[in-house]
């Protein structure tokens, strides 16, 4: 039985920034939000349709077309909140034993499951990274062998490969430059970046691992990006951050740079204060956010 509703479209626009022309549009295009009436017609909200409302503005924030954000919306609605981190959980212990035992034919299949089950975001968030995480930290504890790391590093990143290639930037995109910084060989965090740009649209220039200061700097002067984004999980990757960003200060002034990575949510002192220098955040869809933010500045907004 529907939670009756307790607030009126104005309180909702107000709560959830979504305007009251949106909050109509989407309830006739796609049946989110499910608002009650009052005798006289008037729409009332409950609780769980701002939830809705928030869960559909953050997908479409994400770059998911709104009627597939809305399909995701009612088909979790509809799913008791307790069961679905069973689910992903049990997605993850399939897609991590897969890569461990070497079985690729196993692992393909988990991952299109993952990934039809979940949006990219949360397949990104709540299992990629963690289990990326899991499999080094286990590496490094000598639970499990380097040729098994390099196994499920090679398979994650050749699938994001793919993923990045399905879609193209839309014309007058802002562009953004992607690297790791000088010694930086981990770079599955930035490639899910890469492809999250990508899916909404940006156009982005991937230089990918270990790319030596000189060379990063002289694409970015080429290439005159809206952004550069780049990471480290090292401290010692991390401090050829502050150089790069003085030369770029100097030689691409209207390029932002945002900065993330294993080291710098760690050690905030390796975090730098500068006009055009950007801590991107611990998490990818705060990095998602800031690039778009800055990128589009740039472009008025255009796309």
């Amino acid at each position: 039985m529907k939670t009756p509703g307790i607030y009126r479209i104005a309180q909702v626009e107000a709560l959830t920034g979504v305007s009251a022309h949106a909050l109509r549009a989407w309830e006739r295009r796609y049946g989110v939000p499910r608002p009650s009436r009052t005798g006289g017609q008037q729409r009332t909200y409950s609780e769980a349709d701002i939830a809705m409302i928030r869960r559909m503005q953050e997908l479409s924030q994400q770059g998911v077309p709104l009627a597939r954000a809305a399909e995701l919306v009612l088909l979790e609605a509809s799913t008791p909140g307790e069961g679905s981190g069973p689910r992903i959980a049990l997605l993850t212990t399939e897609l991590s034993d897969a890569l461990l035992a070497f079985d690729e034919p196993r692992a393909a299949a988990a991952w299109a499951e993952l990934f039809d089950t979940l949006d990219l975001m949360t397949a990104f968030e709540r299992v990629v990274v963690p289990l990326m995480r899991d499999i080094g930290t286990a590496w490094h504890e000598q639970r499990i062998t380097v040729a098994q790391e390099h196994f499920a590093s090679n398979f994650v990143r050749a699938r994001l490969d793919q993923l990045s290639r399905q879609v193209q930037p839309l014309p007058g995109a802002p562009t953004v430059v992607l690297a790791c910084l000088e010694g930086e060989h981990h770079e599955i965090g930035l490639l899910m970046l890469a492809v999250m740009l990508r899916f909404q649209g940006l156009r982005t220039i991937y230089l990918g691992q270990d790319v030596p200061d000189d060379a990063l700097i002289r694409t970015v002067e080429d290439a005159q990006p809206e952004v550069l984004a780049v990471n480290a999980g090292t401290a010692d990757g991390a401090r050829h951050l502050p150089g790069v960003v003085r030369a770029l200060a100097e030689t691409a002034p209207l390029t932002s740079v945002v900065y993330g990575g294993g080291a710098f949510d760690a050690e905030p002192s390796l975090r730098i204060e500068a006009p055009t220098a950007h801590y991107g955040g611990p998490r990818l869809l705060d990095a998602v956010a800031l690039v778009n933010e800055l990128g589009r500045s740039r472009t008025g907004g255009a796309v």
